[in-house]
């Protein structure tokens, strides 16, 4: 056997540090100190003879040398837990952890969750609300449903949502407005979330084909869509939103679409998951009860509800 193989003990240090281009966040992500970090990346450099880290600033970049063993020591890890998920794949029943954005939590998973406990009471789901991409190959994380649909490396990924923006009030303030003209809006106050990108104010309006003077505007500006979709729940103004986080609301006759007016192509939510994890059974029950649901449920939620 290759004399080297007795520094795999210590790759497993070099490989967190590689990912995390930091000792201390290596540490932390093994439970042991930095120095110990610092202690086997020494002994692993030594042995090989080779630098394979150099101080930059705060962070600990690769050397070229150092790139190629990561490189290496990531695919060696990967087949590895590919062997052992083979022999050790978990059944069905269990534990599965979801992240998601808050607002896509509070809006519209956890009002349905009961259902998934409904039809599958041997899955357990427990929610973690994140604005951040977790690392879906080295935590503890199954599943994460994120806006947009990039490119996720080395993850399994897949659009469940693609949903256009329009308008939405409460009821009580479009009939008392007798909101039926887009130029009403003018006379509104409009609820907009911090750093709308695509899906702001001011595309509506030059969707609506109106003129957009943000200084002769009432604005609310909140920190997230959920804010203000409550904000106009309460009867305070009008904002924008979709049909996934304000659906249920307008189905309830809480809220109603006063303009037919959409933003397309609107956000599209996608659904990730590492395809080596242990519990493939566990997230294909999830992910086949989450596709139901927002087919079964989701796409009435068209009309103004007036």
């Amino acid at each position: 056997m290759d004399k080297r193989l007795r520094h795999l003990p210590t790759l497993r240090c070099f490989d967190a540090a590689a990912r995390n281009q930091s000792y201390r966040q290596a540490a932390d992500e093994l439970a042991i100190t930095q120095a110990a970090v610092s202690q086997q990346i020494r002994v692993l450099e030594e042995g090989l003879g080779v630098k394979l880290f150099y101080r930059d600033g705060r962070r600990m970049r690769l050397t070229a040398r150092g790139q190629t063993l990561a490189n290496s020591v990531e695919q060696a890890f990967a087949q590895l837990v590919r062997g052992f998920n083979t022999v050790q794949c978990e059944e069905a029943a269990g534990v599965l952890t979801v992240t998601t954005t808050g607002s896509f939590a509070s809006m519209w998973l956890m009002p349905r969750l009961w259902k998934f406990s409904v039809e599958h009471p041997q899955v357990s789901i427990r929610v973690m609300a994140s604005p951040y991409i977790e690392d879906l190959r080295h935590g503890d994380i199954d599943v994460a449903i994120r806006q947009g649909n990039g490119v996720w490396n080395e993850l399994c990924q897949e659009v469940i949502i693609s949903d256009p923006v329009f308008a939405v009030c409460s009821k009580r303030m479009a009939d008392e407005m007798q909101l039926t003209d887009p130029a009403q809006v003018n006379q509104c106050l409009l609820v907009e979330g911090h750093d709308p990108g695509l899906f702001s104010w001011q595309n509506w309006f030059s969707q609506a084909g109106l003129e957009f003077n943000r200084k002769e505007l009432r604005w609310v500006e909140v920190a997230t869509w959920e804010m203000s979709i409550n904000a106009v729940a309460a009867g305070h103004g009008i904002c924008l939103s979709t049909s996934t986080l304000a659906g249920e609301l307008i189905k309830r006759g809480t809220l109603v679409r006063p303009f037919e007016i959409e933003i397309t192509p609107g956000p599209t939510f996608s659904i990730l998951h590492n395809p080596d994890s242990p519990r493939l059974a566990r997230i294909q029950v999830f992910r086949d009860w989450l596709k139901k649901e927002l087919a079964e449920n989701d796409a009435p939620a068209t009309e103004n509800g007036r």
